[in-house]
């Protein structure tokens, strides 16, 4: 029964000292009303847990209440997902086009397999109201870059912005 006095007075002496802390560090204001409240309740649940613990010991709140379920809604993530690359594909664009003053024709970009990281960007631009080309070679397959020193701008913009190596954004 001492041991038991004992180690109550001592719950109550720690939470009491932790109450004195928790006050002195928190700032004057209108929440520290608030918070006095809820250290008033914590230290009153410490005074009072013996003898609570002591009425029920088997309490259970799905027998005393009768709780409704809650439906979750199901969720499209493909349609999530392709909402977010869009967005990201058209801040790009619009970014892209605000800081260079171009006209970005076309703009894909490659991501990895769990969408989280940009893996290649390929972009298509009009400067000046004119659409560069790339030659056309007939059974060669490789990817030609038009070469152009705004296009080194634009490159080095991406590379910042999205954390992309340069050699993975081709310009055309």
């Amino acid at each position: 029964m001492i041991q038991f006095l004992k180690s109550w007075c001592e719950g109550i002496l720690v939470a009491v000292m932790i109450s004195i802390m928790i006050e002195a560090i928190l700032p004057e204001g209108n929440n520290k009303k608030y918070v006095k409240v809820i250290i008033g309740i914590y230290l009153i649940f410490t005074i009072l847990s013996p003898f609570l613990g002591k009425l029920n010991t088997n309490f259970e709140w799905k027998n005393n209440f009768d709780l409704a379920t809650v439906e979750t809604a199901t969720v499209d993530t493909q349609n999530i997902q392709t909402l977010y690359l869009n967005g990201i594909q058209e801040t790009m664009k619009n970014n892209i086009e605000e800081e260079f003053e171009v006209k970005v024709e076309n703009l894909e970009i490659l991501y990895d397999e769990n969408y989280e990281n940009i893996e290649k960007v390929t972009l298509q631009i009009i400067q000046d109201g004119v659409l560069q080309v790339e030659k056309v070679e007939i059974g060669n397959q490789t990817e030609q870059e038009t070469s152009n020193p705004a296009y080194d701008e634009i490159r080095n913009y991406i590379s910042e912005n999205y954390e992309l190596e340069k050699s993975n954004i081709i310009i055309r």
